[in-house]
């Protein structure tokens, strides 16, 4: 086995065993696995993580922390504008469609977890749908939306556009159109 050293040996090692994951789920994963899919000896993930739960945990740190940047560029560049729920289900979307296999690992076999109560601390939140809510939330204030029609319509948001994504990245889905470009006639069902 070749064992030449990597400039970004710790990020190649997430993005493979996020691939990894995604074809072969949990039972298949492993550090020696993740390894040889970067072309390095079983022990160089060692020099970056502990063990496998611990490179699990970075790697759903690793998608997580890069959703939030989309979604936090998102808002950034759209911020006071009518159309930010859109951009952000595109953002989201795209983000999502350009990785599919970190959509089926976060949501298929990472321990993400989101509390949809009403009220709920953001701080101990799943931080993507914290963002996503509190955006929403701003938005559908403005809009003169009932307060306590809030939590349901952000919730169905999410669930909304989770599911378009879901349908975007399965492989055996088939479509006459770009999701990227249908997506806002989706969003428009909604009216807001």
């Amino acid at each position: 086995m070749d064992t030449y050293h990597h400039k970004n040996l710790k990020s190649d090692l997430i993005e493979a065993g996020i691939d990894l994951v995604a074809k072969e789920g949990l039972d298949g994963f492993s550090l020696r696995k993740v390894a040889g899919l970067c072309g390095v000896s079983h022990a160089a993930p060692y020099s970056h993580f502990g063990n496998k739960d611990v490179l699990l945990e970075e790697m759903q740190n690793y998608v997580s922390d890069n959703f939030c940047s989309q979604l936090e560029g998102t808002i950034a560049q759209c911020k006071n504008k009518d159309s930010l729920l859109m951009e952000l289900g595109k953002a989201y979307l795209n983000f999502f469609t350009a990785h599919p296999n970190y959509f089926a690992f976060l949501f298929g076999k990472s321990n993400v977890a989101l509390d949809l109560t009403e009220g709920a601390d953001p701080q101990k939140n799943y931080k993507p749908f914290a963002i996503f809510k509190s955006a929403a939330e701003q938005i559908l204030a403005q809009k003169n939306c009932p307060k306590e029609k809030r939590n349901d319509i952000t919730i169905s948001l999410w669930a909304f556009i989770h599911g378009i994504t879901s349908l975007a990245t399965m492989p055996g889905v088939k479509c006459g159109f770009k999701w990227e470009e249908k997506l806002p006639d989706f969003l428009n069902t909604f009216n807001i």
